[in-house]
């Protein structure tokens, strides 16, 4: 088993980065496990959430500036044009917003949904995901991808291409990722320490506080990030599911979510996965907001005794029985 293998999202185009073969990564922890979680992104933050004395400030501020900008000359559906070219970059919308007080106004809701875009940009939930290995043949992957996906991502020029090496879709799929695809940053897991608290961006947090550091945007930069904070309840347990197959798995403690996921999402004919997840949209929740959801589980599956069943007979041939923590 010296293949080399990465854990790709088709969707966002990121890879986890080369995580060795396989007996060098099945049983450690994994910080992807946070990526997996969908971004909470609380409505609330439509709001003008500022303390009294932040909102004066930023009004004297606007004032000072109001006779000086043009902003105030152009029409409302112009500026609402621009916001929404920059809604890509959250950092430059908010830039653009603190102009001047009308255009804060009027910018709350691109502000809103660009935030939001930003967030889930940054998250795996809901995508569809492969463990990608470097000698794969084409079967499973032709099943995997659409002919949108496989052309999106120059696979067939890349097979048939002289000046790549010959190669099976696996291995062309492999080779993308490696060459084209972005590598997560690395964000610690708070789930792996069992915290019952996880933040959900700590980069965009830190961008922001770059930001209040700068006088002009302090009072207009609030940002209350126990709102973005992903909460679990008393006795509440994890859930990965696989959203295209209407199908879960219920996990006691998050030790081996990344364990469970490499089998089910493994394409490889290796005793260890099932394929049976790959390239389907995964995501990962608690069973109180399952349940807030999807009510009864109505046709939804359990598959969580097969899937762990699985995995305890992998730890048995790996020797390994020690690193389950499942209950």
């Amino acid at each position: 088993m010296g293949e080399s293998w990465q854990l790709i999202s088709i969707e966002n185009r990121t890879t986890a980065g080369h995580i060795g073969k396989l007996v060098e990564f099945f049983w450690w922890a994994n910080h992807i496990v946070s990526y997996l979680k969908a971004p909470v992104i609380p409505s609330t933050y439509k709001l003008d959430t500022r303390s009294p004395e932040d909102r004066d400030e930023a009004q004297r501020l606007a004032l000072e500036s109001q006779s000086s900008t043009l902003l105030f000359a152009l029409p409302v559906e112009l500026l609402l044009i621009i916001a929404e070219n920059l809604s890509n970059d959250y950092l430059h919308l908010l830039c653009f917003s603190l102009t001047c007080t009308f255009s804060w106004e009027i910018t709350s809701q691109a502000r809103y949904d660009s935030l939001c875009y930003r967030l889930k940009q940054e998250s795996w939930s809901g995508t569809r995901i492969i463990l990608v290995g470097e000698y794969g043949e084409n079967a499973p992957y032709s099943k995997l991808l659409t002919d949108k996906d496989k052309a999106e991502l120059g696979l067939h020029d890349r097979m048939d291409d002289d000046s790549h090496r010959s190669c099976a879709l696996g291995t062309a799929l492999f080779d993308v990722a490696c060459e084209d695809f972005r590598v997560l940053p690395f964000k610690p897991s708070n789930l792996i320490l069992g915290d019952q608290r996880d933040r959900t961006n700590p980069q965009l947090q830190s961008e922001l506080l770059n930001a209040k550091r700068i006088k002009q945007c302090k009072p207009w930069v609030s940002i209350h990030w126990k709102n973005f904070m992903f909460r679990r309840q008393n006795g509440d347990h994890w859930v990965l599911r696989n959203l295209t197959k209407r199908e879960y798995v219920t996990l006691h403690r998050s030790r081996n979510i990344m364990q469970v996921l490499f089998i089910l999402v493994g394409a490889s004919e290796y005793s260890c996965f099932s394929i049976n997840w790959t390239g389907d949209r995964i995501d990962l929740t608690v069973v109180s907001i399952h349940q807030q959801e999807h009510g009864d589980n109505a046709n939804w599956r359990d598959v969580t005794l097969g899937v762990i069943r699985r995995l305890k007979d992998q730890a048995v041939r790996d020797d390994c029985e020690k690193r389950l923590r499942l209950v």
